[in-house]
C-alpha cells in the first residue's frame, strides 16, 4: 500500500500530475460519468481551476485528494502509479 505523503515532501520528490497524467484522470473520471464541471462544482473551483491541475500548469493538494478519492484510489501516489502503468487497476 503506497504512504501517503505530505504536501511539502510531494513537491521536493517532483510528483505532480503532468498532462499525460492528466488525460489519464480525465479518462477515469469520464468513465465513471464525472465530468469537470461536476467536479469544479463539488470542489467550490472554477472548470478553468481543475482543467490547469490536471494539465499540470497548477497544484493544488486539495484537488489531488479529491480526484483520487472520487477515482478510488487509496492515495495520490497510488493513483499516479496507475497512471504510469505501474499499479493495479482499481
Amino acid at each position: 500500500m503506497a504512504q501517503k505523503l505530505s504536501r511539502r515532501n510531494r513537491k521536493i520528490i517532483g510528483i505532480r500530475i503532468k498532462p499525460k497524467e492528466g488525460l489519464w484522470i480525465i479518462y477515469q473520471l469520464r468513465i465513471r460519468g464525472i465530468t469537470q464541471t461536476d467536479l469544479a462544482a463539488k470542489l467550490g473551483l472554477t472548470l478553468a481551476t481543475v482543467n490547469q491541475i490536471l494539465r499540470g500548469i497548477r497544484h493544488s493538494t486539495h484537488v489531488e485528494t479529491a480526484l483520487y478519492q472520487e477515482l478510488g484510489y487509496p492515495s495520490f501516489e497510488a493513483m499516479i502509479a496507475a497512471s504510469r502503468g505501474k499499479g493495479a487497476a482499481v
